[in-house]
């Protein structure tokens, strides 16, 4: 008998309009009790941290902690994971080997399109034209080798400007912010245990990186005209003091909150033909299975805990998870870490018993032009 997690989320899958989390935050330096909580927002070039129009006393509606893309990016690395049943895609390049789910656009990115597989290009392998050709009304090949597009959504922008180039909007989003948020001054300054002076320094900077500097002129870097680059300061290889600096950094907050959606209706716009041919059956189990996985990923990012960066490791005090059907009061979704990886394993095996075949893991590698791109890449950095 299949649990009774699995039967809400194949209910909801057909009937409901999403899946939503809320979750209350705070960060690892503090306690449930306090009345302020004090987080390091991403900072942005030219920006600083994002925030809503300053009020009259100073402080913000909301400012952003963690950006949907960012938010992504932290649920799709639980997609190499064993538990969701499919292995993935895997390109060695550059020394490196790097899955479908680290790429940043996914079954579309360059790396994978410059890649290949006993000589052939993925594009042209029948896996690859089945990927980038896929479409709304037949998803299937997403589903059984590459669903984290189906959840974070795609597009073939190297496909050009030609008419039906493929387009996947994100099902599964979501953001972390901070209420009435108070932004803060900090000075950063360093001190030089030596004490070397600025003006200090002579010599050049290196050809060798793992130098950095030197005070032979032969074994300098060369400008466009052939002469050495000679150093100005201290400060420009890491010595001498750094004086402190002003900026905007952190923010005073009341309360912080994670809200996450899965947007079952997208789902639902979604066919999966078996065999080329489209089924009740089968469009039921492929959209339970990417709701089954879509909870699975939020609520185990979420009780790993979430370190965003230095100054912002968060924890969830309380967390809803929640199943959203038009005209209906939401409906809480009770789920514990062994209830959401059981309806998961659940999914899994009905979506076979429909007919879908989910991938091994895949060995592509990069084609002797991106080798030579990457390599010419590391030779401008030294």
């Amino acid at each position: 008998m299949s649990s009774s997690l699995y039967q809400a989320l194949a209910s909801a899958a057909e009937h409901a309009s999403a899946l939503t989390l809320r979750a209350n935050l705070i960060p690892a330096s503090a306690l449930p009790e306090d009345k302020q909580l004090f987080v390091l927002p991403p900072t942005y070039a030219e920006i600083g941290h994002l925030a809503s129009h300053v009020r009259e006393d100073g402080t913000h509606q909301y400012i952003l902690i963690e950006s949907p893309q960012s938010w992504a990016n932290r649920l799709e690395e639980l997609l190499d994971r064993p538990e969701v049943g499919i292995g993935p895609m895997r390109i060695s390049a550059g020394g490196r080997t790097l899955t479908v789910n680290e790429l940043p656009h996914r079954v579309f990115d360059a790396l994978l399109r410059d890649s290949e597989i006993g000589g052939l290009a993925f594009r042209a392998t029948p896996l690859g034209q089945s990927l980038t050709e896929a479409r709304a009304d037949n998803a299937t090949a997403l589903l059984q080798s590459a669903p984290g597009t189906l959840l974070f959504g795609a597009w073939d922008s190297y496909a050009g400007a030609r008419m039906g180039a493929a387009k996947w909007p994100a099902a599964l989003s979501g953001q972390i912010m901070g209420f009435d948020a108070l932004q803060t001054k900090k000075a950063g300054i360093r001190i030089d245990p030596m004490n070397i002076a600025r003006d200090a320094v002579a010599g050049f900077k290196s050809e060798s990186r793992a130098e950095v500097w030197t005070d032979d002129e032969a074994k300098a870097q060369k400008d466009s005209k052939g002469k050495p680059v000679a150093l100005e300061k201290a400060s420009e290889v890491g010595h001498g003091h750094i004086l402190a600096e002003l900026a905007t950094k952190g923010a005073w907050v009341s309360r912080i909150e994670l809200r996450s959606s899965l947007s079952l209706t997208r789902l639902r716009r979604y066919h999966f033909p078996v065999a080329g041919t489209v089924t009740a059956k089968a469009d039921a189990a492929a959209r339970t299975y990417l709701a089954a996985l879509g909870l699975w990923l939020m609520h185990t990012r979420l009780t790993a805990g979430l370190e965003l960066r230095a100054g912002a490791e968060l924890d969830a005090t309380q967390a809803d998870f929640l199943v959203r059907t038009p005209l209906q009061d939401d409906t809480l979704l009770p789920i514990t870490a062994d209830s959401a990886s059981t309806a998961l394993a659940e999914a899994i095996a009905s979506a076979k018993d429909a007919g879908f075949q989910f991938a091994g893991a895949t060995q592509f590698t990069a084609s002797a032009r991106l080798e030579k791109l990457i390599q010419a890449s590391e030779a401008l950095s030294t």
